[in-house]
């Protein structure tokens, strides 16, 4: 939208969306919701929402600490769901009549940053504006979410960016001239703020970083070292050294290192240790099958990952509401529809297999402690997985889908 000048769609209407079988639908539901509040993680969710995975991230080895230069954070129940459930949080928000309930809004009361109110935070947003930039106090993180808010920055890039500032200017990539003479360090939250402004307002080093990791390598090509992104897209807030699987999610994700397509290093962690090859390309496939599945019926995947809601209601849903009986695997072979179609755009526009890669530290830097300390991704297994990925979703040993498959398209 940004490219097109558009900073919003503003739609209003009046009319009721039609229920094919409203009695059906609400006995389905009220199944899903029966399931769900029995949950043992259920009442945690609906207190801190996607809070509550700062504790489990620092757990298992998986938060940006310093621009990923760590995956724990010493200081992670300073900023994490406990504490701002218990000094900040003020109310909850939550999608249209949604049991998980899982949105905060926080109000900082006292001190500096006194009066800041947000809506959140996320784990994301938390994590990347927190631990990644060395942020210790959850004021002060609020306030730097609050800034991105009204600036309609993005909170997962604008980490990443900040933080591969950061390490750049510490290991002398940057100098203090190409900060425009203001320097920044770990966990000052001011100068984070400043630069925060100055990418926003277009200001000195504001106005290369603003487009972000591409024109930063192009500019300073040892960044490329530094900064974590893939297809141009910086990474989100979960470490990949940890599990292949991510790693893998992250390289073949249409829109570069998102988890929005595939979420498998929570699973993995905790089941897939002694993965095979196949298991782990299937559990990445089946991810990117179904998330973006729940996108298309515009319908939250949190109930699915985090609380296992079994997915066959989601094939009742659609019956229920459209009159149409589409069995999962249906619906599932749609949405795959969807990612050859993404590919194919993507390769149209000259994305080949070496764009499914991965960041530089992924390779090369191990987190320095922690669970995973000494940990990467070995490129050659890597290699091996991604040629796998391929051939399980038939396209070329170069990503690309094949003709026959374009030409479904063509009408």
């Amino acid at each position: 939208m940004g490219s097109k000048n558009l900073k919003a769609i503003a739609v209003r209407g009046q009319q009721d969306l039609p229920v094919y079988d409203l009695p059906h639908l609400l006995a389905e539901a009220d199944k899903a919701y029966k399931y769900m509040k029995e949950h043992k993680f259920f009442k945690l969710w609906q207190q801190q929402g996607l809070m509550n995975d700062i504790e489990y991230a620092n757990t298992i080895g998986i938060m940006p600490a310093y621009n990923f230069k760590d995956s724990v954070f010493a200081k992670y129940d300073q900023i994490n769901g406990t504490t701002m459930l218990n000094h900040y949080k003020i109310g909850d928000s939550a999608c249209f009549l949604c049991p998980m309930c899982c949105g905060n809004i926080c109000l900082v009361r006292h001190g500096k940053y006194a009066g800041t109110i947000v809506e959140g935070p996320e784990y994301e947003s938390c994590a990347m504006l927190g631990p990644n930039l060395g942020i210790d106090n959850f004021a002060a993180i609020l306030s730097v979410i609050h800034l991105c808010d009204e600036f309609g920055i993005d909170t997962i890039s604008a980490g990443n960016i900040i933080g591969a500032v950061i390490e750049g200017y510490e290991k002398g990539i940057l100098s203090l001239s190409d900060l425009d003479g203001r320097e920044i360090n770990w966990g000052e939250v001011d100068a984070i703020q400043e630069l925060l402004k100055r990418i926003a307002h277009r200001e000195g080093i504001g106005d290369i970083l603003a487009d972000g990791s591409r024109r930063i390598i192009e500019t300073w090509p040892e960044m490329d070292k530094i900064i974590l992104q893939v297809k141009g897209l910086e990474q989100s807030a979960y470490d990949s050294r940890a599990g292949i699987s991510m790693a893998l999610a992250y390289a073949t994700s249409d829109v570069g290192a998102h988890h929005t397509r595939a979420w498998t290093i929570a699973k993995e962690m905790e089941e897939g240790q002694n993965w095979t090859d196949d298991e782990r390309v299937d559990t990445v496939i089946y991810h990117q099958k179904l998330r973006p599945l729940f996108d298309m019926l515009g319908v939250c995947r949190l109930p699915w990952i985090e609380l296992g809601l079994n997915e066959q209601h989601y094939e009742k849903f659609y019956e229920f509401v459209t009159g149409k009986e589409m069995p999962l695997e249906r619906l599932l072979a749609l949405s795959n529809d969807i990612y050859d179609l993404t590919r194919l755009i993507n390769t149209h526009l000259g994305i080949r297999r070496k764009d499914d890669s991965l960041p530089y530290k992924v390779w090369s830097n191990p987190p320095l402690t922690g669970p995973n300390a000494g940990k990467v991704i070995d490129r050659e297994h890597f290699q091996k997985l991604l040629s796998l990925y391929y051939q399980k979703r038939g396209w070329d040993k170069n990503g690309i889908p094949p003709a026959a498959l374009e030409a479904n398209f063509n009408d």
